[in-house]
Protein backbone atom coordinates (compact mmCIF):
# COMPACT_ATOMS: atom_id res chain seq x y z
CA UNK A 1 0.00 0.00 0.00
CA UNK A 2 2.87 2.30 0.69
CA UNK A 3 4.27 1.63 -2.77
CA UNK A 4 0.94 2.45 -4.33
CA UNK A 5 0.87 5.83 -2.58
CA UNK A 6 4.41 6.60 -3.71
CA UNK A 7 3.52 5.68 -7.30
CA UNK A 8 0.40 7.87 -7.15
CA UNK A 9 2.42 10.77 -5.74
CA UNK A 10 5.02 10.37 -8.48
CA UNK A 11 2.31 10.21 -11.14
CA UNK A 12 0.71 13.37 -9.75
CA UNK A 13 4.12 15.06 -9.52
CA UNK A 14 4.83 14.37 -13.22
CA UNK A 15 1.32 14.92 -14.58
CA UNK A 16 0.50 18.12 -12.66
CA UNK A 17 3.05 20.36 -14.49
CA UNK A 18 2.06 18.87 -17.84
CA UNK A 19 -1.61 19.54 -17.22
CA UNK A 20 -0.90 22.99 -15.79
CA UNK A 21 0.86 24.03 -18.99
CA UNK A 22 -2.30 23.30 -20.97
CA UNK A 23 -4.32 25.74 -18.91
CA UNK A 24 -2.10 28.67 -19.91
CA UNK A 25 -3.57 29.11 -23.41
CA UNK A 26 -2.84 32.55 -24.88
CA UNK A 27 -5.78 34.82 -25.47
CA UNK A 28 -6.49 35.70 -29.10
CA UNK A 29 -7.20 39.35 -29.81
CA UNK A 30 -9.43 40.18 -32.74
CA UNK A 31 -8.44 43.34 -34.62
CA UNK A 32 -10.96 46.16 -34.39
CA UNK A 33 -10.04 47.69 -37.76
CA UNK A 34 -8.32 46.40 -40.88
CA UNK A 35 -6.64 48.62 -43.46
CA UNK A 36 -7.64 47.62 -46.99
CA UNK A 37 -5.74 48.96 -50.03
CA UNK A 38 -8.02 50.99 -52.30
CA UNK A 39 -6.84 52.11 -55.74
CA UNK A 40 -6.73 55.87 -56.04
CA UNK A 41 -6.40 57.60 -59.42
CA UNK A 42 -3.50 60.03 -59.58
CA UNK A 43 -5.04 62.06 -62.40
CA UNK A 44 -8.19 64.10 -62.09
CA UNK A 45 -10.43 63.01 -65.00
CA UNK A 46 -11.18 66.68 -65.73
CA UNK A 47 -7.45 67.37 -66.24
CA UNK A 48 -6.82 64.49 -68.66
CA UNK A 49 -5.92 65.69 -72.14
CA UNK A 50 -8.66 65.18 -74.70
CA UNK A 51 -7.89 62.77 -77.52
CA UNK A 52 -7.68 64.68 -80.80
CA UNK A 53 -10.16 64.00 -83.59
CA UNK A 54 -8.40 61.98 -86.28
CA UNK A 55 -9.46 61.33 -89.84
CA UNK A 56 -10.62 57.71 -90.27
CA UNK A 57 -8.63 55.54 -92.68
CA UNK A 58 -11.65 54.98 -94.91
CA UNK A 59 -12.02 58.74 -95.34
CA UNK A 60 -8.28 59.09 -96.04
CA UNK A 61 -8.40 56.38 -98.71
CA UNK A 62 -11.32 58.15 -100.42
CA UNK A 63 -9.22 61.33 -100.83
CA UNK A 64 -6.75 62.06 -103.59
CA UNK A 65 -3.06 61.54 -102.77
CA UNK A 66 -2.20 65.19 -102.02
CA UNK A 67 -5.19 65.77 -99.72
CA UNK A 68 -4.60 62.41 -98.01
CA UNK A 69 -0.98 63.40 -97.32
CA UNK A 70 -2.04 66.73 -95.79
CA UNK A 71 -4.67 65.09 -93.57
CA UNK A 72 -2.26 62.31 -92.51
CA UNK A 73 0.40 64.88 -91.54
CA UNK A 74 -2.22 66.90 -89.68
CA UNK A 75 -3.27 63.81 -87.73
CA UNK A 76 0.36 63.01 -86.97
CA UNK A 77 0.95 66.52 -85.61
CA UNK A 78 -2.14 66.30 -83.39
CA UNK A 79 -1.08 62.87 -82.11
CA UNK A 80 2.42 64.15 -81.35
CA UNK A 81 1.01 66.96 -79.19
CA UNK A 82 -1.44 64.58 -77.50
CA UNK A 83 1.36 62.10 -76.76
CA UNK A 84 3.47 64.86 -75.20
CA UNK A 85 0.58 65.87 -72.93
CA UNK A 86 -0.06 62.25 -71.90
CA UNK A 87 3.62 61.70 -71.13
CA UNK A 88 3.62 64.82 -68.94
CA UNK A 89 0.59 63.52 -67.00
CA UNK A 90 2.16 60.08 -66.55
CA UNK A 91 5.44 61.63 -65.44
CA UNK A 92 3.55 63.68 -62.87
CA UNK A 93 1.89 60.52 -61.52
CA UNK A 94 5.20 58.70 -61.27
CA UNK A 95 6.64 61.45 -59.05
CA UNK A 96 3.92 61.15 -56.41
CA UNK A 97 5.55 59.74 -53.26
CA UNK A 98 4.16 56.38 -52.20
CA UNK A 99 3.43 56.06 -48.46
CA UNK A 100 5.57 53.41 -46.78
CA UNK A 101 2.58 51.49 -45.38
CA UNK A 102 0.61 51.22 -48.64
CA UNK A 103 1.04 48.82 -51.53
CA UNK A 104 1.59 50.02 -55.06
CA UNK A 105 0.37 53.56 -54.63
CA UNK A 106 -3.04 52.48 -53.43
CA UNK A 107 -4.70 54.48 -50.69
CA UNK A 108 -5.54 52.77 -47.41
CA UNK A 109 -9.06 52.73 -46.09
CA UNK A 110 -10.50 51.33 -42.86
CA UNK A 111 -12.93 48.51 -43.22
Amino acid sequence: MNRLRVLLLLAVAFLAPALASCSGMPTITVPKEVLVPVPVPCVDPAKRPLRPALTPIDDLMAMDRATRTLFAWSSLERLTGYTAELEAVVEGCSRIPIPANSAGGAGMQKK
